[in-house]
């Protein structure tokens, strides 16, 4: 208790602090491939620091362009979290530095490894606060030391930058949890049925799936080419009109050799900022399609709880804090329950 109230002082002096943007992004001189495009882009590469607790790192967005995409260094780190275990499951979540609330509201639902009858290892992706300030750092570094569950590079946590720190669990997964079978990429705001999915969905006893990747899909999706979207993304960057098939952002489940896949032909293409269309492009260049899930598993979107409804689901966007916690609650309280076959 005395530790969540020390966190929780940290967290209500985070709230008053006014976030800025950095630039867009800065690239260097490179030949890009962007499925059956190249584009020849030169930009002067620009790294003003500024140090702040001990680190240093740009005030700019770092350069997207490959090889993927900039020396990142891991400051926190779990190596030896997989060690001695092959896990079936890697919960691989995104979420913000000075989001210690969605963190502990995880660690206490869906995110409680204990819980499972598999090996499941839980991990918390995030970069540098955009914060002036040690203080986060400090943070996020006891917090670590506490739960053992941050992984954190030297980019800036940003929108735009969510590419980073997926490519950035990619490569954790790769390096330090080579033995997992599975990985599920989830947003900080979700409910997620991991029982559901490991048992009804991945089968534990069933040989591990290769080449495998899915969730919610988007077809026929292109760039926003309007600045006034934070979706926006010139033709400079992407010059098609159109993404390859995706999933959606918030949640989507993929085998665990899918990571180095991904990692690698990362190290050859464009990044771009939007996260989920750039894992459609890096699908399209391995030549590996999402596989389409059973309809309604994965849900991008919010719906109003209901036991018998979720029991059957696998991720439902828009759930964090004390509605997870009492959503979660109630979803174990009525674990033996029976459902009337209509409302399945």
């Amino acid at each position: 208790m005395n530790i969540r109230i020390h966190f929780q002082k940290f967290l209500t002096l985070y709230f008053g602090i006014l976030m800025f943007m950095f630039g867009y992004f800065v690239c260097h001189e490179g030949k890009i491939k962007i499925g059956n495009k190249w584009t020849q882009e030169s930009e002067k590469l620009q790294e003003r620091k500024k140090p702040v607790n001990n680190l240093t790192y740009p005030a700019f967005k770092h350069p997207l362009a490959p090889p993927y995409p900039y020396p990142y260094q891991f400051l926190i780190n779990q190596p030896d979290k997989c060690k001695n275990q092959k896990p079936f499951l890697v919960l691989m979540v995104l979420v913000n530095p000075q989001d210690i609330k969605s963190r502990h509201t995880i660690r206490e639902t869906w995110g409680n490894e204990s819980i499972y009858d598999v090996e499941v290892v839980r991990i918390f992706l995030v970069g540098l606060s955009q914060t002036v300030s040690g203080q986060v750092q400090d943070m996020l570094e006891e917090e670590s030391r506490i739960f053992g569950d941050i992984v954190q590079q030297d980019f800036m946590d940003t929108y735009y930058n969510l590419t980073l720190k997926t490519l950035m669990g990619m490569e954790w997964v790769i390096k330090f949890c080579p033995s997992a079978s599975y990985v599920i990429k989830i947003d900080s705001d979700m409910f997620v049925n991991v029982d559901y999915l490991i048992h009804n969905f991945l089968y534990p006893d069933l040989p591990v799936r290769t080449n495998f990747f899915t969730g919610d899909i988007a077809k026929n999706t292109g760039p926003f080419r309007t600045k006034a979207y934070k979706w926006y993304v010139p033709k400079e960057v992407y010059p098609n009109d159109t993404y390859p098939p995706y999933c959606k952002g918030p949640g989507y489940v993929f085998s665990a050799d899918m990571a180095k896949k991904i990692y690698d032909v990362a190290q050859e293409i464009r990044v771009i900022p939007m996260e989920d269309a750039f894992m459609g492009i890096c699908l399209y260049e391995l030549h590996i399609p999402p596989s389409e899930p059973p309809r309604g598993l994965f849900n991008t979107y919010r719906l109003d709880y209901d036991y018998c409804k979720f029991r059957k689901l696998i991720t439902m966007h828009h759930y964090g804090g004390e509605v997870l916690r009492n959503t979660w609650a109630d979803f174990l309280a009525k674990k033996s329950q029976k459902c009337e076959e209509s409302r399945n």
